[in-house]
């Protein structure tokens, strides 16, 4: 049998035969990895149960649980637990860079969109999906029926994605016209204007969203791994360059620490969540920091 830590390998699931399994697979793999019982660690947290209080109804106590944990939960009703969660996945051209022996991130982006939208349904919780470039491309408003998990699985599984970016105007449209505030996960690779980004996400914060940036890059894009003379092109504006990486990798290297830092500064002062994502790692990085958020927000 594979190990557990296989099923939330990229390269593993991007050879799965949909998004309904990719999710499915990932899923159940991590909480598997987590602890043998379902009712300890994260997962107690985000069940439609909570722990018995004196004076609840005993009528509400979930005896199933009961005989398994050997402790008392209370089965919790849809307005206890429903959030809503708007999934922001970055559909421009950049996102198709894929490094050598590894994924997409749009592939990678839109596996982890889907393994949080199965998270998020499972649990009871509304799920939206947008997928933008220079605007709004696709929206799926939010719901949690599960027939919405396969409209929201198939929409990932013919991603394709065009068009520059311009997050921020996206992310001011998206406030202007979100109602009911909610958790806000973002995921691009944030190859914009930092504090453009950062204007929109403060609209989103004014309108008491809370905000989850995965920054998803490639690991050529953050190590410059290259060898030889190599022809660079931008996949957004289609400019060439053909140079020897080696030459000014060093300069790289503390050019794009300086950026990663500064990201990740930015949303600590905006009260953003941010988590820097390497496509060739699991994604179960991902997967902790949206649970961990979630249990914050309750």
């Amino acid at each position: 049998m594979a190990d557990k830590r296989e099923y939330l390998d990229p390269i593993f699931l991007s050879k799965l035969a949909n998004m309904e399994l990719i999710a499915r697979c990932a899923v159940e793999g991590f909480f598997a990895g987590l602890h043998p019982s379902p009712f300890h660690g994260f997962s107690v947290e985000y069940s439609d149960h909570r722990q018995y209080h004196e004076g609840d109804e005993l009528k509400f106590v979930d005896w199933k649980v009961y005989g398994r944990s050997d402790k008392l939960y209370i089965k919790r009703f849809q307005q206890e637990t429903n959030t809503v969660v708007y999934l922001l996945l970055d559909n421009s051209k950049s996102m198709t860079f894929a490094g050598n022996d590894s994924i997409s991130k749009s592939k990678y982006g839109s596996m982890l969109a889907a393994v949080l939208s199965y998270m998020m349904i499972g649990q009871g919780d509304s799920a939206s999906l947008v997928l933008f470039a220079d605007k709004v491309k696709k929206r799926i408003p939010p719901s949690s029926r599960r027939t919405h998990l396969n409209v929201i699985l198939s929409t990932l599984q013919h991603n394709q994605p065009e068009g520059q970016t311009n997050l921020a105007d996206v992310l001011h449209a998206l406030a202007e016209t979100t109602k009911r505030k909610g958790l806000v996960i973002l995921i691009s690779d944030l190859l914009d204007d930092k504090e453009s980004i950062f204007k929109g996400l403060s609209h989103l914060k004014f309108l008491r969203h809370d905000v989850i940036i995965f920054q998803t890059l490639d690991h050529n894009e953050i190590n410059l791994d290259y060898d030889g003379l190599i022809q660079f092109e931008d996949l957004e504006s289609g400019e060439k360059i053909r140079t020897f990486p080696q030459s000014f990798k060093q300069t790289y290297s503390e050019r794009v620490t300086e950026f990663l830092d500064e990201i990740a500064k930015t949303a600590g002062r905006s009260n953003v969540d941010y988590c820097l994502l390497d496509t060739s790692e699991p994604l179960d990085r991902a997967m902790i920091a949206y649970l961990a958020k979630r249990k914050r927000m309750r």
